[in-house]
């Protein structure tokens, strides 16, 4: 055997251990994916179902509804009816229904650590009638440009938009 046919055989062992290697990273990849929408859909279910009472209690229509999930895997939905406007934020035991004036005011925190770049944390909070209402979105170290940090940063200025959208439409009503 010669240095050629033993380096073609080096070559086909590392293909055949890198193919069997993707293809397990497929399978457990596809069981991951399925394990966590059956927990966003649980999660999403118990706060939406809640949401529901509330709103055929109070006779309100939820148009407009956001999902939005921490990285403690923690659902939060943001839900407005515009004509009676009203809102409702939502989360698993805890809802808080208010009108659009009520919302005073909305902001967003991000905790920088020592390391350039990367954020130790990330928090929303809302005004409501004078009591300040504070969700954590990130309680994890992360970094704003990696796939999980994109996610995280995104889920924070989604929330923070959503709150700022409302404080609008209570302030074009009270102008």
């Amino acid at each position: 055997m010669n240095i050629k046919d033993f380096l073609m055989y080096i070559l086909l062992m590392v293909l055949i251990a890198f193919t069997i290697f993707n293809f397990y990273a497929l399978l457990t990849s596809k069981k991951r994916r399925a394990k966590s929408a059956a927990s966003y859909y649980q999660e999403m279910g118990a706060i939406e179902d809640s949401l529901l009472r509330m709103m055929k209690e109070r006779a309100l229509n939820f148009t407009t509804v956001k999902r939005l999930m921490n990285d403690k895997g923690e659902g939060i939905v943001i839900v407005t009816d515009p004509e009676k406007r009203k809102a409702a934020i939502g989360m698993r035991g805890d809802t808080e229904l208010f009108s659009f004036e009520d919302l005073e005011d909305a902001g967003k925190e991000y905790l920088h650590g020592a390391k350039k770049g990367k954020i130790l944390g990330s928090r929303v909070y809302a005004v409501i009638s004078g009591t300040k209402y504070e969700y954590t979105i990130a309680s994890k170290p992360f970094h704003p440009k990696g796939p999980f940090g994109k996610v995280l940063y995104q889920t924070t200025e989604e929330f923070y938009d959503e709150l700022m959208r409302i404080i609008g439409e209570g302030k074009k009503q009270s102008s």
